[in-house]
């Protein structure tokens, strides 16, 4: 019988000592593993991020381990659950950003007033009025689903933000609204638009999955993008039934095609079968062995 699993989105910024950081991480992935504890954990000295997972009675003892350790204030936490484990194995690294961004930008405030409740956004958006709607994430997961009236910036990572401010050429009068997945990737593309000189900047405090446990058929439509094993959540917070990770990108796909090697049914996105018809199939082993054939097919009848 599966277990269910608890699973928990957390980030908070803060001041970390590099000289610490290898020991924590050891210390945090040997506990965790020794109690069930499955998902990533980043470590940096701007503070932590992760996405954890595991059976709901033993959960709360390892985010009690975490902030005991690096003595952070704990932050608003977002829960959902899976029926089956969404990550292999618990990893605890330790990186130069818990969310990497490359620009030289202070250390968020999480708790500043540019931060708005799913309450607050919803009202905002509900009024009408007059402001822009900016989704910063990438391209991959704004296919599967965004705010209504949103601006998608195209971008295949985050890094590429500032380039995209550059071209977009937002008027810095503006009201400017801006989400992500869970908040963090907000956290430093509000200051970046703040350096920029834009003089109201506000982000969904939570990001998608908290406005999703308030206003699940509210502003949002389609699914949002989350790095694990569900893929996706729907409105509801549960895993996607629509969307699998493509066996040759990585990236969600919801396009059901018969393997042309092994007859399985394979789930792949468009964009990896547009570029080549061998990748219809369910593995890259597959995909080997399909392209194999067809040289040979080739190469006899030339």
């Amino acid at each position: 019988m599966n277990k269910k699993f608890k699973i928990a989105a957390l980030y908070q910024f803060g001041t970390l000592p590099a000289e610490q950081l290898a020991a924590w991480s050891r210390e945090l992935e040997e506990f965790g593993r020794s109690i069930g504890v499955i998902g990533l954990l980043l470590l940096a000295q701007e503070g932590i991020n992760g996405t954890i997972a595991a059976p709901e009675e033993v959960i709360d003892d390892f985010l009690q381990k975490i902030f005991d350790i690096t003595e952070l204030p704990t932050p608003d936490l977002k829960f959902s659950t899976a029926d089956h484990a969404p990550f292999p194995r618990l990893k605890v690294k330790v990186r130069k950003e818990i969310v990497t961004f490359r620009a030289d930008l202070p250390v968020p405030d999480i708790n500043d007033d540019s931060h708005l409740s799913p309450q607050e956004w919803h009202s905002i958006l509900e009024s009408g009025e007059d402001v822009v709607v900016l989704d910063t994430r990438n391209q991959y997961e704004t296919d599967l689903g965004m705010f209504n009236g949103a601006l998608d910036p195209g971008i295949d990572a985050f890094t590429e933000l500032p380039d995209y401010l550059d071209r977009a050429a937002i008027p810095k009068d503006k009201k400017v609204l801006m989400y992500c997945t869970g908040g963090i990737r907000c956290e430093k593309a509000s200051l970046e638009m703040k350096r920029r000189g834009y003089a109201e900047v506000y982000q969904l405090k939570g990001g998608i999955l908290n406005y999703l446990e308030h206003y699940p058929a509210g502003e949002f439509k389609g699914e949002c993008f989350v790095f694990d094993h569900r893929v996706a959540v729907d409105g509801d917070l549960r895993p996607s039934v629509k969307f699998h990770l493509c066996p040759h990108c990585g990236d969600p796909g919801d396009l059901i095609e018969t393997c042309p090697n092994c007859g399985a049914v394979s789930r792949v996105c468009d964009e990896c079968v547009k570029k080549d018809p061998a990748l219809a199939s369910c593995s890259k082993n597959c995909a080997y062995h399909t392209k194999l054939k067809r040289q040979r097919q080739e190469a006899a009848a030339s």
